[in-house]
């Protein structure tokens, strides 16, 4: 049985392939760091049984010309972003795909973030390392025999120790908008630290919540009483622009908001409006409308704001979950049994009478 892999992969995985009998072919992003365009992919889908994706865009054309192909894995939370899954329904192969795969590195960096922000730890690393602002500085109170005490910054109110005194983030409350994989991994951590949780999502296991200590909340109510608001939920024509300036309008003065999703979910000139003008007490964006984020954003001119650029769900930890996911799921289905993680579920029926994966 032939498979194509153009994703990244753990080795450990492609060995396990191997044992169990799959004559394995490499190509594309996972090999060399570039996609297969459309006509190297046309060909290569020619004679596999399996193709296991990341990056590539698999479309109706390349489906419909891949006459053996009876399993494709794309190695995403949301496979629909390279995979056309209406074009692989109507043909009947079945899109594997590795929900929650970034689950627990995007948590551990939305708590980064937070931690960063509320303590102002990048800010005061970007102006000792790269500015003289609190290093060619004279304190009042270092002064005289002072001047001798090399343990001490400074209690001066312009010195980091006043100027810079932060909050702890234990006791106050976090607001999730969106409870899926990625939102109760970022619970478990926030409770972790003694925050209190609450979350906002139509969609959510109440008996989940229950067990995670999250309160579900309606929105306006999360904007008005959270500290930290965080967005963790999915793009969907629903939840497109959910946050918006109403919702901004009545978070608190002294709460921050993050976003480590996407975009899309919320009003970005509303976020500037109230950063610029002090509303709220300051942001952690990893996600833009447009990225990379333009040199003119006028997001780079706030002082209350932390940039990073698309990372949160960057980790060699996510190559290693993503993998054993689909690998687990391939195995099962040469196994004959249903896979855990199938993006077109209502293929399975047929493609068992078919005979599964042979």
């Amino acid at each position: 049985m032939k498979v194509l892999i153009t994703a990244r992969i753990d080795e450990t995985e492609v060995d396990r392939l191997i044992t169990n009998g799959f004559e394995v072919k490499r190509d594309g992003f996972g090999l060399t760091g570039i996609k297969l365009d459309r006509n190297q992919l046309v060909t290569s889908f020619k004679d596999i049984d399996v193709a296991i994706i990341e990056f590539e865009s698999i479309t109706e054309e390349i489906l419909s010309s891949a006459d053996k192909l009876q399993v494709l894995a794309c190695l995403r939370n949301e496979p629909a972003a390279s995979v056309d899954i209406t074009a692989a329904t109507k043909v009947g192969v079945p899109v594997l795909f590795a929900p929650g795969r970034n689950a627990v590195a995007v948590a551990e960096y939305t708590i980064g973030l937070m931690l960063s922000i509320a303590r102002s730890i990048a800010t005061t690393h970007h102006l000792l390392r790269y500015t003289d602002e609190l290093t060619s500085v004279s304190y009042s109170d270092k002064a005289g025999d002072r001047k001798g005490v090399t343990s001490e910054w400074s209690m001066d109110p312009t010195a980091p120790f006043q100027r810079f005194q932060g909050e702890e983030l234990m006791g106050k409350t976090v607001g999730l908008v969106g409870a899926g994989y990625i939102g109760q991994e970022i619970a478990k951590r926030a409770a972790a630290l003694g925050m209190k949780l609450i979350a906002f999502d139509p969609y959510a296991n109440t008996e989940q919540m229950a067990k995670l200590n999250i309160e579900l909340t309606p929105l306006e109510q999360l904007a008005k009483v959270s500290d930290f608001v965080v967005m963790a939920a999915k793009v969907t024509p629903e939840s497109t622009g959910v946050f918006s300036a109403k919702l901004f309008a009545q978070m608190k003065k002294s709460a921050y908001f993050f976003n480590t999703a996407r975009a899309a979910l919320v009003d970005y000139d509303a976020l500037y409006q109230v950063l610029a003008t002090n509303q709220i007490a300051g942001a952690a964006l990893d996600v833009y409308p447009i990225e990379p984020l333009p040199s003119d954003s006028p997001f780079r001119k706030l002082s209350n704001i932390l940039l990073s650029p698309h990372l949160a769900g960057a980790t060699t930890g996510v190559v290693k979950h993503h993998s054993k996911m689909v690998v687990d799921d391939l195995l099962m289905m040469k196994a004959g049994k249903i896979p855990n993680r199938v993006a077109n579920p209502e293929v399975m029926e047929s493609f068992m009478k078919k005979g599964g994966l042979h």
